[in-house]
């Protein structure tokens, strides 16, 4: 122990004594100035103090993971920031497209409430128009009824004063039978309205009402004659201008085959006429075989089908027309208006392709 106490003791003045030697060396040997100089020989304080900087600065060297922990948060900070602002900018989008939405809809909105105001008018437009078109047509109707209203109440009137005048005749015929002894007389007056009694009755059809107002017979032609069918009464009627000459019971369509109603011509007139849909099926002898008694069905085994007859033919609408038929006191046709055979040969005469032809109830 004491020899190691006496190397180090030897070693310290060892370096006591060159160290100012060496110092002196290096200025001689050195071109540094006197400030230089003064710092060499003060170096040795800086040195210290310079490392109790570093081992102060050192000491307040933070660690690698709270270095990485501030990092982190920095970034957890900046990436809340930047989602703060994106939802700020969708929180302002949003705002903006709501907005947009509102103003959309309430643009929608005015639309809608626009185009119903629209309907609403137009509607009511064509109601009142409807109404106006149902009232002239009512009172069209009211006319026309009242017209022929007219016409029959003139026309028996007419016929009224043709059997008084008829029965006067017959009356002043049995004076002057009994007058002359029981001859047979009567002047041309009483012949005249024997020759219309007789003309009246040719039309009439038993069973049947029609009415001929002979006054205007001679005048109605093809020029001036129309014809009305009433389906609500069974009648059909034709006119002169707005005068009843000819009317007639008929029977039109039955359920299933109802006469269609509108306004019409007649396009085709044939006095022989046979239905190429309804009839009956014969066969080879000329008997009649059961069968639907339709064209389109036919029966088993050889036969021919003839269509039903229907004289006086005059079309009206596609496969209707007016015909002699026969004529219960109900509607009993496929279709078709029929005429009693004893007035539809007459009506035939007196109209022309081409006549207008109004079906209504």
């Amino acid at each position: 122990m004491g020899r190691i106490t006496r190397l180090a003791m030897q070693r310290s003045t060892l370096l006591r004594l060159t160290f100012p030697f060496l110092l002196s060396l290096a200025v001689l040997g050195s071109s540094c100035t006197v400030e230089e100089q003064t710092a060499l020989f003060s170096s040795g304080a800086r040195t210290g103090e310079t490392k109790k900087k570093i081992e102060t600065t050192e000491g307040e060297t933070k660690s690698f993971a709270e270095r990485m922990a501030e990092a982190r948060a920095a970034r957890e900070e900046a990436r809340a920031e930047a989602e703060k602002k994106r939802e700020a900018e969708a929180a302002v989008r949003e705002k903006a497209e709501a907005k947009a939405k509102r103003e959309a809809e309430a643009a929608k909105r005015k639309e809608d409430e626009a185009a119903e105001k629209l309907r609403i008018a137009r509607e009511k437009k064509e109601a009142e128009e409807a109404a106006a078109r149902l009232a002239e047509k009512k009172r069209l109707e009211a006319e026309r009824e009242q017209a022929r209203i007219a016409a029959r109440e003139k026309a028996e009137a007419d016929r009224a004063e043709r059997d008084r005048l008829a029965a006067e005749a017959r009356a002043q015929r049995e004076r002057q039978r009994a007058a002359s002894g029981g001859s047979s007389g009567g002047g041309l007056f009483a012949s005249l309205f024997s020759g219309g009694s007789s003309s009246t009755r040719q039309y009439q059809s038993e069973g049947h009402h029609v009415y001929i107002n002979h006054r205007l017979l001679a005048a109605l032609g093809p020029e001036n004659s129309r014809i009305e069918v009433d389906l609500s009464d069974q009648r059909a009627r034709i006119y002169k201008g707005d005068d009843l000459v000819i009317e007639t019971q008929i029977s039109t369509g039955k359920s299933g085959h109802t006469t269609p109603t509108g306004s019409f011509r007649i396009s085709e007139k044939k006095v022989d006429k046979r239905s190429t849909i309804y009839g009956r099926w014969v066969n080879s002898s000329g008997s009649t075989v059961a069968s639907s008694g339709n064209s389109r069905s036919r029966p088993r085994g050889g036969s021919q089908f003839i269509g039903a007859e229907m004289p006086y033919w005059m079309r009206i609408n596609g496969g209707i027309g007016m015909h002699v038929g026969f004529v219960p006191d109900y509607p009993a046709s496929h279709g078709c208006i029929r005429v009693p055979s004893a007035v539809q040969p007459l009506i035939f005469s007196k109209v022309g392709v081409g006549t207008k032809v109004t079906v209504r109830y």
